[in-house]
């Protein structure tokens, strides 16, 4: 089927779509999970998450390429729904998928507040629109400005965490704490730590901004999560290393910015505001796709429909980033389950497997219910 796109992408910049959505409003939670357990469990957790979500990604990537590079719900529409109930079934898919990362984008509002409300001591809803405002603005420029936007902004985190890192080996470190097992702190840092390296939006925005090329989509899909697995490992092992007493901000780069000293403050801030963006440009446009897929309306109309409900909930809704940050990564796994099976028929129906290959077969498949399961069990559950 051929793949309609907006705009194309290079390599790099398809690639930073995928890193920088991936490292975005989960990587700054992970380290406050891992104080409620160990790095050697962070350790295998990440390698884990990296193989889940590579297989998981390919499959999504293949089932958005099988029908023309559309977003989730339209997929669902296009290959598990049928007869007279299809429109309806595909508005609450709709909607449901919609909230789910609605929730997401609210949270990633409220983290990038707490950052302005920090530097600038503003009141923190002067602070939420501020962020919407300045953020959206790349996202209304269209696909294109995205990627650019991506690509330089992965390279100026890349070199934060580089530099962060020299200066907290710089200072007394300290001796990675081991947290007494419990099973509930395990399953919700997996849960957190799948979630934080998942792109599920930005691997659809590769199918089309590559042309439905199966080679590039893999090769990006392995070196794009690979990196944000390093990011995850880096971060929390820094924040864990060089953190000053015990670890209470939400945010906890900022903890540690603020334990390096007033230089690494203000990398540590524009480290997790840029960590926040680069998945608010992401989430927003993969918003803006469904809502123009679903109704029809203009991209630039069908961001905004997408997104002032996003403001307003962040304005008026729960103000915790890592309750809406658990929320956004429950639904979102549990939708997982509707996509392993509508992608099971969709390669059946289309007899070829040009993406997946042997990852995409039924074991695999079983395993990513599996993982979903999990995951939605771990972001649900209360920490010990």
């Amino acid at each position: 089927m051929e793949i309609k796109s907006e705009a194309k992408l290079t390599t790099f910049e398809a690639i930073s779509m995928i890193v920088g959505n991936s490292i975005g409003t989960g990587i700054i939670a992970v380290p406050y999970l891992a104080t409620k357990n160990s790095m050697l469990d962070v350790i295998w957790m990440v390698a884990i998450a990296y193989i889940v979500n590579v297989i998981l990604h390919l499959i999504i990537a293949e089932l958005s390429y099988n029908n023309g590079g559309v977003q989730l719900v339209k997929s669902f529409e296009g290959e598990l729904f049928h007869g007279v109930m299809k429109k309806i079934f595909s508005w609450v898919v709709f909607v449901v998928y919609g909230l789910a990362i609605m929730t997401g984008v609210s949270g990633n509002i409220n983290g990038g507040a707490q950052i302005f409300t920090n530097w600038f001591g503003i009141p923190l809803w002067s602070a939420q629109v501020i962020y919407y405002i300045i953020a959206g603005i790349v996202v209304f420029m269209g696909m294109k400005a995205v990627g650019i936007a991506q690509k330089y902004a992965v390279v100026l985190l890349m070199g934060i965490v580089a530099v962060m890192t020299v200066g907290t080996f710089l200072h007394p470190v300290n001796t990675l704490y081991t947290a007494p097992f419990h099973w509930n702190n395990l399953l919700a840092l997996y849960s957190m730590v799948v979630f934080a390296t998942s792109a599920n939006q930005a691997v659809i925005q590769v199918v089309k901004g590559l042309d439905g090329n199966p080679g590039k989509i893999r090769s990006c899909i392995f070196i794009g999560f690979g990196l944000s697995s390093i990011f995850v490992l880096i971060v929390t092992m820094t924040v864990l290393l060089g953190t000053k007493g015990e670890i209470t901000k939400e945010l906890a780069y900022m903890q540690l910015g603020e334990s390096i000293g007033s230089w690494a403050v203000v990398l540590a801030g524009i480290f997790s505001l840029f960590a926040l963006l680069t998945t608010f440009w992401s989430n927003t446009l993969a918003l803006r796709d469904v809502v123009h897929e679903q109704i029809g309306t203009g991209n630039r109309i069908s961001w905004l429909i997408a997104t002032i409900p996003c403001i307003l909930f962040a304005v008026f809704g729960v103000n915790s980033f890592i309750i809406l940050t658990r929320i956004m990564s429950g639904v979102v796994v549990l939708v997982s389950v509707m996509l392993v099976l509508t992608y099971g028929k969709s390669r059946r129906k289309a007899g070829a497997s040009p993406i997946c290959g042997v990852i995409g077969t039924v074991p695999f498949q079983v395993l990513m219910v599996i993982s979903t399961i999990i995951s939605a069990v771990g972001s649900l559950i209360p920490l010990s």
